[in-house]
């Protein structure tokens, strides 16, 4: 069964890249993106996907604050959290808000992602 993702990010480059990488996966579908959490909350609810990957720092509101809307709002939509930075604290903060997990984008791979779906976490 391939996984529907919507990728939320503020940074274009980001988009692109995981656009390129979920596009050589046959795991994997790209459904959507947007570049601030207002879009995403709006495409996520319309979209339903199957995972959403949301920076943790992007504009109006951030990450954090899109997992927790996915957690309460779209049933059967799991949430991993990315950024930039890699420090401990944020594993925490995403799984206080629902996230399957935490992954510093240095780190996002298609096998990272599958671990994460498997509960095997990637961090």
């Amino acid at each position: 069964m391939v996984c529907r993702v919507f990728v939320a990010d503020d940074e274009p480059d980001f988009r692109s890249w995981i656009r390129s990488l979920l596009e050589d996966s046959e795991d994997f579908q790209l459904v959507g993106e947007a570049s601030t959490g207002t879009e995403a909350v709006r495409l996520i609810t319309a979209l339903a996907p199957d995972l959403v990957i949301a920076d943790m720092y992007m504009p109006e509101p951030d990450g954090l604050e899109v997992a927790r809307y996915v957690q309460h709002n779209v049933p059967g939509t799991k949430a991993i959290l990315v950024s930039a930075h890699q420090e401990r604290v944020y594993e925490k903060l995403a799984s206080e808000e629902g996230a399957l997990a935490f992954i510093p984008k240095t780190r996002i791979s298609l096998d990272a992602l599958r671990q994460a779906l498997q509960g095997e976490g990637s961090r």
